[in-house]
């Protein structure tokens, strides 16, 4: 196995790839910084847009429908009775807390903001209890506000976790953004020509006559690249959470991953999350190397080899895109699987959306690959 690594290492390809790989990690860490600046932005005009329903500018003389405090006068400019005076007090306290809440949001005080937010979302769901206008710019308060009780609870500070800086959640955002379509690509350039160039340079007259199995030989090459696209994925997963940890802190693992399941809801902590990710991308990883290097067995031309690999694994998505009903059928087939952030956060409440599912198919996709193995090399021994 180490005469595969020192081959495999020695390509200036590889090299100048896993440099890449290195790189992009910085790069991804630089542009999560610029979106927390618009993401800054785009705090302050969410709660401008709610203040903008409720309370008119000065002066103000158009229709009434357009401003919430003015859906409660009557035709003489009072309120007309005591739900009235309710919802107007309400109201009014909301656009207090959303000066607050911005101000916080300025300072960077997140358990602040989190504690105003969700004194400002309660308000919001009381409004409505009583018989108001719904929100045109908050739609999903029973779900923010039971995020919020979570992160209140835990004392943990309130963050977008799609762009979030620090350690835990930038593996998270590296996870679910950088890797999903990454690994592909980067297996089929790592690893088009790792089988082939033993058939192109003709060093298989060697093994031949070499005291080693093809069954041996074979397996020696899947288990050095496994070895070494997993050993690599986790180095930068590492390195990503160890740079962002250093300017940006640790997170928290047990920040909340909202789950959508049809209609309804759940939180479950980051670190399960992570878990499930984690182990579906791995099972993943093994099921695509055997399959390249299986069609590097059958083709032996490196570059038929990984034009034929990316559309087998990319041209599965796009048919996907054009044709929502194969959606019933992707949680089967392990192409499917490129993109696993829609599996576990998106499920749709079937048997298929169930982790444990998704577990036993990609493992069953793993066996029937090394099936395949089996089966190839009965046949080269009769």
């Amino acid at each position: 196995m180490i005469f595969e690594w020192k081959k495999w290492s020695k390509n200036p390809k590889n090299i100048l790839l896993v440099s890449l790989a290195l790189l992009s990690v910085f790069v991804s860490l630089a542009n999560l910084y610029d979106k927390n600046q618009e993401a800054d932005q785009a705090v302050f005009e969410h709660l401008k847009a709610i203040n903008d329903e409720i309370d008119p500018p000065q002066g103000y003389s158009g229709p009434s429908e357009n401003y919430k405090l003015l859906l409660l006068l009557d035709e003489h400019g009072e309120l007309p009775s005591s739900k009235e005076r309710a919802l107007q007090k309400i109201l009014i306290d909301i656009v207090y807390l959303l000066e607050d809440e911005h101000t916080a949001q300025l300072e960077k005080k997140w358990t602040k903001k989190t504690t105003i937010q969700t004194n400002r979302l309660k308000l919001q769901q009381k409004y409505l209890d009583l018989g108001g206008e719904p929100w045109r710019s908050e739609t999903n308060i029973a779900e923010q506000l039971a995020r919020n009780q979570w992160l209140l609870e835990r004392k943990i500070p309130v963050v977008e976790l799609e762009i979030g800086q620090q350690g835990f959640y930038f593996v998270y955002y590296l996870l679910n953004h950088w890797m999903n379509f990454l690994i592909v690509i980067m297996i089929g350039l790592l690893f088009f020509d790792f089988l082939t160039s033993e058939y192109e340079r003709k060093n298989y007259l060697f093994m031949a006559v070499q005291p080693v199995s093809q069954k041996r030989f074979f397996k020696r090459k899947y288990i050095v690249a496994l070895t070494i696209f997993i050993g690599g994925l986790i180095t930068l997963l590492v390195l990503g959470f160890v740079v962002a940890s250093i300017f940006h802190g640790t997170g928290s693992l047990i920040y909340p991953v909202s789950i959508y399941q049809g209609t309804t809801v759940k939180l479950i902590p980051l670190w399960l999350f992570l878990l499930k990710t984690i182990s579906l991308q791995l099972l993943f990883i093994s099921f695509t190397l055997s399959f390249l290097l299986l069609l590097s067995k059958w083709l032996k031309n490196a570059l038929e080899v990984l034009g034929i690999f990316l559309v087998i694994m990319f041209v599965p998505i796009l048919i996907e895109k054009l044709l929502p009903k194969i959606q019933a059928i992707n949680a089967y087939l392990p192409f499917f699987y490129m993109d696993l952030s829609p599996k576990i956060a998106g499920g749709s409440g079937n048997v298929s959306s169930s982790f444990l599912t998704q577990l036993a198919i990609l493992i069953s996709w793993n066996l029937i690959l090394a099936l395949v193995w089996r089966l190839n090399w009965r046949e080269k021994k009769r």
